[in-house]
């Protein structure tokens, strides 16, 4: 084991915790608790929620460290079943690592699953049709193999790259670097081979995520811009057109984390060695311990935008609930809520 301290060692374990007790709370009230002008979207939530919890899995059983140098970065196994197998647990990791491109696919099938909703709603039902689970299984798989595939090719720590690690590990972290899994970019004061895949690696990884960013800014703005269309035009009905807004907002929200949890501290952690900037703190102390937090704050975060689920939540506990600052808001409030028990009765 490679103790690093207490927060890196125990905080991913904690959030762990957290996502195993909040993702099924959260697939509960979208089972019980959505509105059905929801429709099938509840079951991406779902989905996103069952992968949340496999996210955290991969997170306890392979625990990370990063570190960065003067030649590049490193990520490696910090302690767990798979620390003792430096071969082995680099496979493991590779596929942990595909993991953060599943998360990017997942969001782009939400981005897509709402623009079809407001702009071609009748095309929806294909969705949930054979031929379109099939699509999206094949477009999930594609994204984490991808990602997998590239960690291991051009990243897979072999016996130069222990090498050039080696004194570093051991005054670090007191560890022998030749019995460590990891995946290293080296892009200085290594051999053309060395440097020039991890060149390719990371370049391939950066154009995944920066694909995956613009479908997102792409579609958002579009759909952005089809809400503000039917408001204006009153083509939606205002209970209709308030769960599109907190839909969107939600998938912001969604979206948002990712980038803040998983996107800027890979980005940052690829590119600050090339610059010659010492990212060792934000590393150790943020990198590895905001990608353990997304699994759990994400089902937060829809809970508490989705009234129907905040409502349910706390009332449940025993609070009352007051969406607004008006009598007549909060008259309505009632009346839907009332609405909401009628229909989960029956």
């Amino acid at each position: 084991m490679i103790f690093i301290s207490w927060y890196h060692q125990n905080l991913p374990r904690i959030f762990g915790i957290f996502s195993f007790i909040i993702n099924p709370v959260f697939i509960y009230l979208v089972i019980t608790k959505s509105r059905s002008q929801m429709g099938n979207y509840k079951y991406l939530l779902i989905v996103f929620a069952v992968f949340d919890i496999f996210y955290s899995i991969s997170e306890i059983l392979t625990p990370i460290g990063v570190t960065g140098n003067k030649h590049g970065f490193v990520v490696f196994l910090t302690e767990g079943p798979f620390f003792d197998h430096p071969e082995f647990g680099q496979h493991v990791m590779s596929n942990r690592c595909g993991f953060i491109s599943l998360s990017y696919a997942l969001l782009i099938i939400h981005f897509a699953y709402r623009y079809m909703a407001l702009f071609h709603p009748e095309k929806l039902p294909i969705f949930f049709r054979p031929i379109g689970i099939i699509t999206v299984v094949i477009f999930l798989l594609a994204h984490a193999a991808s990602w997998s595939l590239i960690c291991q090719q051009c990243l897979a720590g072999n016996d130069e790259i222990r090498e050039i690690v080696a004194n570093d590990f051991l005054n670090d972290f007191g560890a022998d670097s030749r019995k460590i899994p990891m995946l290293a970019a080296l892009y200085y004061d290594a051999s053309d081979y060395i440097r020039i895949r991890s060149w390719i690696g990371i370049f391939l990884l950066t154009i995944i995520s920066f694909y995956a960013m613009s479908v997102y800014f792409v579609l958002g703005f579009k759909i952005m811009r089809k809400i503000s269309h039917m408001q204006s035009t009153n083509k939606l009905s205002k209970n209709s057109l308030r769960l599109q807004k907190q839909l969107f907002q939600t998938l912001i929200i969604q979206t948002c984390i990712p980038i803040i949890a998983s996107f800027l501290p890979t980005v940052l952690s690829w590119y600050a060695p090339i610059f010659g900037i010492d990212m060792e703190w934000w590393n150790t102390n943020v990198a590895t311990v905001a990608l353990a937090a997304f699994p759990f704050i994400d089902p937060l975060a829809v809970i508490y935008l989705i009234p129907s689920y905040r409502n349910a939540l706390l009332r449940r506990k025993g609070h009352a609930i007051d969406d607004s600052s008006t009598a007549k808001t909060r008259a309505t409030s009632k009346i839907l809520s009332y609405t909401q028990e009628i229909h989960s009765h029956h």
